[in-house]
């Protein structure tokens, strides 16, 4: 019974590793995608906004139509996903060139509390100059969110409720709308510049080549 004792045990413990292992990833380095692929049906997610940008000026959704939206939902406070997610973004347009006049990059605040419209134009300033940063009301920023299917919660660990000082777990994918304001796809923040650029001239494509009936 001993030899089949240990093999039990030795069983357990590699499913806990595993099992471990997957819960890490998933919640730090999320990298399954939401994507829409030929064949499968379009995706139901996103939908229209009307926020404050980060000149305290409302910008609505509908003004982007006839570009590329890239979109990030993140926090001007979060220490290292959201800055990775944001520079990697700024690469790609530097890498697009001319063709980066054809995207509107967009971060949107999933905390209003903090992240007030004077807070977003100082926080700008480290990203690509072509960037609207959006925040709103708690109400405006739940639907977008709710549309989008992100997930934001404060942090368990440290967490106050009372205090001002939290970190903020949430969704870490970039989505892609096309001309028309409607979903293509998602990739992760830390996706490479590089691919992401082939992702974005993919989708420039289609959109400058319309399939014909």
């Amino acid at each position: 019974m001993r030899p089949l004792f240990r093999y039990l045990i030795l069983g357990f413990l590699t499913c806990s590793a595993c099992a471990g292992l997957v819960y890490y990833q998933l919640r730090n380095q999320p990298l399954s995608l939401v994507q829409h692929r030929d064949g499968q049906g379009q995706a139901l997610l996103g939908g229209s906004f009307n926020l404050i940008d980060q000149f305290d000026k409302r910008r609505s959704s509908e003004e982007f139509k006839g570009k590329i939206m890239l979109v990030y939902f993140g926090y001007s406070f979060c220490p290292d996903i959201c800055p990775m997610g944001l520079q990697n973004i700024t690469q790609t347009l530097t890498l697009l060139g001319r063709d980066r006049d054809q995207i509107v990059p967009i971060f949107i605040t999933v905390d209003p509390k903090r992240d007030t419209s004077k807070h977003l134009a100082i926080y700008a300033t480290n990203f690509h100059p072509s960037f609207i940063m959006l925040t709103g009301t708690l109400d405006e920023i739940e639907k977008v969110k709710k549309d989008f299917r992100v997930y934001s919660a404060p942090a368990m660990e440290g967490h106050k409720a009372n205090s001002n000082d939290y970190l903020i777990d949430h969704t870490t994918l970039v989505y892609v709308m096309d001309k028309k304001g409607t979903y293509v796809e998602s990739f992760a923040h830390s996706t490479p510049p590089e691919m992401m650029v082939r992702i974005v001239q993919k989708v420039l494509m289609k959109g400058n080549h319309p399939q014909t009936k």
